[in-house]
C-alpha cells in the first residue's frame, strides 16, 4: 500500500516538475507562472516545457507574419507601380496609333490625288497609246484610274483594248466595292 501513493508522487513530479530554489536564488511569487523575476533583462520563467515551445512557437509565427505583411506590402508597391508603367505604355500606344491612323489618311489622301492626277492625264491621251498603257498596267491600278475617269475617255480606252483585256477589267470593275 505504501507503494501506489509513492508512485503517484514520483508520477506528479514527472508530470508538474517543481523548480526549487537554490541557495541565494529569490522564490517567485506564488501564483506567477511566467515573465520575469527581478529585473527585466532575465528571461522569463515558464510552468512547463510545453508552455514555452507553444510561446516560442507563438513568437516565431508572429515574425513570419509580420515578414509575410512586409513582403506582401512590396508587392503591393511593385505591382502598383508595373500598373502604373502598363498605363503609360497604353497611353503611348493610344497615341502612336492615332499618329499612324493620320499618317494612313494622308497617305491615302495623296495616293487618291496621285491617281486622280493620273486619270487626268490618261484622258488627254490618245485613246490608243492609253488602251496599250493600261493593258501592262496592274489590275487595282487601272481601275482605280478608270474609275476617275470621264464615262466617255474610259469607253474610249476599253474600246481600243484587247476584247480579254478589256473584259477582265470590265469585270474587275463591275465589282467594285466603292473603292
Amino acid at each position: 500500500m505504501s507503494r501506489i501513493p509513492l508512485c503517484l508522487a514520483i508520477t506528479a513530479l514527472l508530470l508538474f516538475p517543481v523548480s526549487l530554489p537554490l541557495a541565494g536564488q529569490e522564490t517567485p511569487a506564488a501564483g506567477v507562472t511566467g515573465g520575469t523575476t527581478g529585473t527585466d533583462s532575465e528571461k522569463p520563467r515558464y510552468s512547463s516545457v510545453e508552455e514555452r515551445r507553444l510561446l516560442v512557437a507563438l513568437q516565431q509565427e508572429r515574425q513570419n507574419l509580420v515578414k509575410e505583411r512586409e513582403a506582401l506590402d512590396r508587392k503591393k508597391k511593385e505591382l502598383k507601380r508595373l500598373e502604373d508603367e502598363v498605363d503609360k505604355k497604353l497611353d503611348q500606344l493610344k497615341k502612336e496609333r492615332l499618329r499612324l491612323e493620320e499618317l494612313l489618311a494622308e497617305k491615302n489622301a495623296a495616293e487618291q490625288k496621285r491617281i486622280r492626277d493620273l486619270s487626268k492625264m490618261y484622258e488627254k491621251m490618245s485613246p490608243e497609246k492609253a488602251a496599250r498603257i493600261f493593258a501592262e498596267l496592274d489590275q487595282e491600278l487601272a481601275i482605280s484610274l478608270l474609275a476617275n475617269m470621264k464615262t466617255k475617255a474610259a469607253a474610249r480606252i476599253l474600246n481600243n483594248m484587247n476584247g480579254d483585256a478589256a473584259a477582265r477589267l470590265t469585270t474587275a470593275f463591275s465589282s467594285l466595292d466603292g473603292k
